[in-house]
């Protein structure tokens, strides 16, 4: 009886976070296309240049992800590099600066992307006056809640909508194709890194086992995460999703049925990542709900959808 009972417990907590994070991946990809209409309406992407290369060739594509895989391992060295000489408490500190730097830039991009569209763009000038203290406001918060993490929930909150903003701007500028591909080579990446590289020994050293989840929410890798009850769900997945969302929504021509299509099938995908964690301590959150929800791509392409 007292079996049947922690097993029933124990199915109706998985049901909730499940529903859970069906629900996070929703607000992830729905946020996700509304910043990159923003963009794509306002032209402010075109304005920015990019620094990746524009070609649409396998060279620009191989170039291009290459450089986002050489920005994805210089940040894990960084977090290595503070774990090996002993500074994990310096850990939050670095991911406070890094996350208010790059929130205070993209945030800018966002308030005058905003600005120039109707019905705002008759506030044009006052809210372009306001955009660097909105941007900084919202830059400096997310980085004092990471060092010192007393409202969680607000602090996913902001991550979610950087992390959105950010995964949509990199849909935006990236050309054609390249976003796909940049999704599966990290995608292959997370497999490794998290099962026998960098990131294994980052969670081994920051993330016990069985921590609660208040001990997660306080780890030395707040900032780097959200945690949804039990679940530590990384920034670099949500970076991804959003831009794949962005992208099964954008390219080749806007489709919101291809979208509802490949939104699903990333929460699916999702789902079965959180069925095998019961068996494992970790688990890669992007290769299959990357791969189903590109395969569900390709088939909507293929029926014109």
């Amino acid at each position: 009886m007292e079996k049947d009972t922690y097993e029933s417990g124990r199915r109706r907590i998985e049901y909730k976070t499940s529903l859970l994070m069906g629900l996070i991946v929703i607000v992830i990809s729905s946020l996700s296309v509304a910043w990159a209409l923003v963009l794509s309406k306002s032209g402010v992407a075109d304005l920015l240049g990019s620094p990746f290369v524009p070609e649409e060739s396998p060279q620009g594509v191989l170039i291009n992800s290459l450089i986002i895989l050489f920005l994805v391992l210089l940040g894990t060295g960084l977090l290595l590099a503070l774990i090996r000489f002993r500074k994990i408490h310096t850990i939050p500190a670095v991911m406070a600066f890094a996350v208010a730097f790059s929130f205070w830039g993209i945030a800018e991009i966002y308030f005058y992307s905003l600005a120039t569209l109707a019905p705002l763009a008759r506030y044009s000038d006052y809210l372009q006056q306001y955009a660097d203290l909105l941007s900084i406001s919202v830059a400096v918060l997310a980085a004092v809640l990471i060092i010192k993490p007393v409202s969680t929930k607000l602090l996913d909150i902001l991550l979610i909508i950087y992390g959105t903003m950010a995964g949509s701007l990199l849909a935006v500028t990236l050309p054609g194709w390249t976003p796909f591909a940049v999704a599966v080579i990290l995608a292959v990446y997370d497999v490794y890194s998290v099962f026998y590289g960098p990131l294994k020994r980052i969670l081994e050293n920051t993330v016990g086992e069985g921590q609660s989840r208040e001990s997660k929410l306080k780890s030395p890798l707040r900032g780097a995460v959200i945690v949804v009850d039990n679940i530590a769900l990384g920034m670099g997945d949500v970076l991804m999703y959003s831009m794949l969302s962005s992208s099964y929504y954008l390219f080749p021509f806007n489709s919101a049925a291809r979208w509802v299509l490949t939104t699903i099938a990333i929460a699916l995908g999702l789902y079965f990542t959180l069925k095998m964690l019961t068996r494992k301590k970790y688990m890669p959150a992007l290769p299959i709900p990357v791969f189903l929800s590109l395969a569900v791509y390709v088939i909507c392409l293929l029926i014109g959808f």
